[in-house]
């Protein structure tokens, strides 16, 4: 009996060990095993519609964005920044940057587009 309690200590403590060694190896840049994973900017064209700057949001009606799925359609978006509003007015066609998350999406840039 004592020898099988050995025995099994022994085999505990290297299975304990091999696993510790093997979790030290991995990759903590491996694919899809990051959890802090940062917001993927897309962008996008489109023609502002409205500017709200109390609420900090830019109504924009764009054009399909492939890089993200979504088709031509006119929303309103948060901006990142007040300041980002400044530059631009109802009217204008405009290129902007997205920064995609869980919570929505956020304009980060916006410009007008200088039309031919």
């Amino acid at each position: 009996m004592k020898k099988h309690l050995i025995t099994f200590a022994i085999t505990a403590a290297l299975i304990a060990t091999s696993t510790l060694v093997v979790a030290q190896q991995m990759d903590p840049n491996m694919s899809g095993m990051q959890h802090d994973a940062k917001p993927a900017d897309v962008q996008g064209v489109g023609v502002v519609k409205a500017i709200d700057t109390a609420k900090g949001a830019v109504t924009l009606q764009h054009e399909a964005i492939a890089a993200i799925g979504w088709p031509a359609m006119t929303m309103p978006f948060k901006v990142a920044s007040p300041d980002l509003l400044k530059h631009v007015k109802v009217g204008d066609k405009v290129q902007f940057t997205l920064r995609q998350a869980s919570a929505g999406s956020t304009v980060t840039a916006i410009k007008p587009v200088q039309q031919q």
